[in-house]
């Protein structure tokens, strides 16, 4: 189960405007973005413990929302998806993995952790060459592209 932490819309400005410099710096002109976090967690929990994560671990209700499935950006263009390479260490996954023991009682196979890139602009091929300069070290990255 993948659970997509995204800042709320009033709280999310700075993120965006940072997003859309580093890709205006690889030559990328972004009309819209948002931003999410991932984590990937494989267990065989119930839908009412993924929430629990969602909600009480993974999320500050104040500023942030959780979804169990993919959330409508409200944009048209790409999602990006950016991840560690299985055979990389996953530190933040690895942390989290441990927190998800402490609050369900039980520990999942594996948490892997990465992120979720919204973008409207004009081209797939020139989105993927600025994700590629900028968001991505190829030897321990790896990422996708898909159409919304």
């Amino acid at each position: 189960m993948i659970i997509e932490i995204r800042t709320k819309e009033k709280y999310a400005k700075n993120e965006k405007e940072g997003f859309i410099a580093r890709m205006a710096h690889a030559g990328l002109k972004v009309k819209a973005a948002r931003l999410s976090r991932l984590y990937r967690v494989e267990a065989d929990f119930s839908r009412p413990e993924f929430d629990r994560l969602g909600a009480d671990l993974l999320t500050d209700p104040i500023t942030e929302t959780y979804s169990l499935s993919r959330p409508r950006p409200g944009l048209k263009g790409w999602r990006v998806e950016v991840w560690l390479k299985d055979s990389v260490t996953d530190v933040v996954g690895e942390s989290v993995k441990g927190a998800i023991a402490d609050v369900l009682g039980k520990e999942p196979r594996i948490v892997r952790f990465g992120r979720a890139y919204y973008v409207a602009c004009e081209s797939e091929l020139k989105l993927k060459r600025a994700v590629a300069k900028t968001l991505v070290n190829e030897t321990v990255n790896k990422f996708g592209t898909e159409k919304i």
